[in-house]
């Protein structure tokens, strides 16, 4: 594994914005930023620093309670695991926005992490909450060659996904930079059937013309099962169909996919 001394020694070399690791040069009219950030607003989603703080433990009556009480579930189960492991790891983060996930892996004994993201301010906002010497957030585009091989044991999308295509490109970059048998695990994110996609694509692009954002459209991606299934993804709770889960009170109705580098495909 690449030590953390040594992708510090790295990091060192780039240029930084308030604490952040610029990996990419910062040009936000060229990344969805700005209707990222309008959006997010819009929907309450920009917190605090005092809730980003709390995250995923919000009180009652906060912003997307709710939601916060699923996404909690899959970071305790998550973190849970990863204590198991009992050996130093080296954790991407990628889309870690605010950094509050990445924070609570970085609690995790002998757990290293870097927080990877297009949208700066949020870097900048989980640099200054929760960065440490073992939690490092870096600005970058995943697609270009940003870190070197085999830097990291696992690459964790928490709720992140969506916001990348094509997804085979990003699992073949993800694969450069894991140890071989490293893993990329996705969580809280939507994945579809074929035959479900533009119905999907339509609802995406009603929502952000009803909100008045419809340029957001062009940066939401529908991904599918079977887009991934060469790449043989193991699904740690996909007993039940998506929609009964989605339908069923208090239970995450996205699946946990793990997709092992040097499975078959």
């Amino acid at each position: 594994m690449t030590s953390h001394t040594t992708l510090r020694q790295f990091l060192e070399q780039m240029p930084t914005a308030s604490g952040v690791w610029l990996l990419s040069t910062y040009v936000p009219d060229h990344t969805h930023e700005e209707v990222y950030l309008q959006v997010r607003t819009k929907e309450n989603r920009v917190l605090s620093d005092e809730l980003v703080r709390q995250l995923p433990d919000l009180p009652k009556g906060a912003p997307h309670y709710a939601e916060w009480q699923l996404r909690k579930q899959t970071a305790e189960r998550f973190c849970t695991d990863l204590a198991q492991v009992k050996k130093p790891l080296q954790i991407l983060d990628l889309g870690c926005g605010n950094g509050w996930f990445s924070a609570k892996l970085a609690k995790i004994s002998q757990v290293r992490v870097v927080g990877l993201d297009l949208n700066l301010p949020e870097l900048q906002q989980a640099h200054r909450l929760f960065s440490q010497e073992n939690l490092l957030f870096c600005y970058g585009d995943i697609l270009t060659v940003l870190f070197q091989p085999q830097s990291f044991d696992k690459v964790v999308l928490n709720a992140a996904i969506q916001y990348f295509h094509p997804i085979d490109q990003l699992i073949e970059a993800l694969f450069r930079l894991l140890m071989p048998g490293g893993e990329i695990h996705i969580l809280d994110s939507p994945f579809y059937e074929i035959d479900e996609v533009e119905n999907a694509r339509q609802r995406t692009a009603d929502y952000y013309q009803q909100l008045g954002y419809p340029a957001m459209a062009r940066f939401y991606f529908h991904h599918t099962f079977q887009r991934i299934a060469p790449y043989s993804p193991v699904y740690k709770n996909k007993n039940e169909s998506f929609w009964k889960r989605l339908f069923t009170k208090n239970q995450n109705p996205f699946p946990w996919i793990i997709i092992k580098k040097g499975a078959s495909y």
